[in-house]
């Protein structure tokens, strides 16, 4: 049986994610496709995710004076759980669809790192997450572009989620730390082989609705030769 593609959809938080997940996943099954959807951090199903959530709720002190080297870990341990279960997927032929992946790890924590930490800590995901636990590449990553004060104002009219009871997590809360992971977002998308930028904006600033977000998404699947 052929091996199914992995697809991962990334973007900061708020930049409607999850929406062009349950989208694509029906899409995908309309044209026949077994499509089997992961969401990373696993907080409520996994134990590094357990820990996430703790790291971002401030259980574990406080989340910004944690070494950005550790928190990679977790975050990466998190997804090792899940390899298991994303590579039979794949090995049965279906589209392992991920909301994050490996390029949140590098997007929020090297958007902590000190200037002169940043290219190591980069060099050390890439080794810690396909090296050392040998998680499958995506075949295509979808990043969803969104200016950092739309996101977090999205943020702010989510419903309650099952990792906190605060309205922002730390990540969400620090505008500073949001800025600094949309420019590493955006590197990525820049100079990574298999990203395709969809635009959540017009030209104008203007948010575009989920269903023209859709259509991009669609077309950057056809364009990659997935659908």
């Amino acid at each position: 049986m052929k091996r199914g593609p992995l697809i991962a959809i990334e973007g900061i938080d708020g930049t409607g994610k999850g929406t062009q997940a349950q989208l694509l996943t029906a899409a995908l099954r309309e044209r026949g496709r077994a499509v089997e959807l992961f969401s990373f951090p696993a907080y409520t199903t996994t134990l590094a995710g357990e820990l996430v959530a703790a790291y971002l709720n401030g259980a574990l002190g406080e989340p910004f004076s944690i070494d950005s080297r550790l928190t990679a870990v977790l975050f990466a341990l998190d997804r090792f759980e899940l390899k298991g279960e994303i590579e039979r997927a794949m090995a049965s032929g279906a589209v392992a669809l991920c909301d994050r992946y490996v390029g949140s790890n590098l997007a929020h924590q090297v958007a902590r790192a000190p200037p002169r930490r940043k290219a190591a800590l980069r060099a050390l995901i890439e080794r810690l997450e396909h090296g050392v636990f040998a998680l499958p590449r995506p075949e295509l990553v979808l990043y969803l572009d969104m200016p950092d004060a739309l996101a977090q104002q999205r943020v702010l009219k989510k419903a309650p989620r099952d990792y906190t009871r605060k309205q922002l997590d730390a990540h969400e809360a620090d505008r500073a730390h949001l800025r600094a992971a949309l420019a590493e977002y955006r590197r990525q998308a820049r100079t990574r082989p298999g990203w395709a930028l969809i635009r959540t904006v017009g030209p104008g600033g203007a948010e575009r609705s989920r269903e023209e977000v859709h259509r991009d998404v669609l077309a950057a699947l056809e364009g990659a030769g997935v659908l």
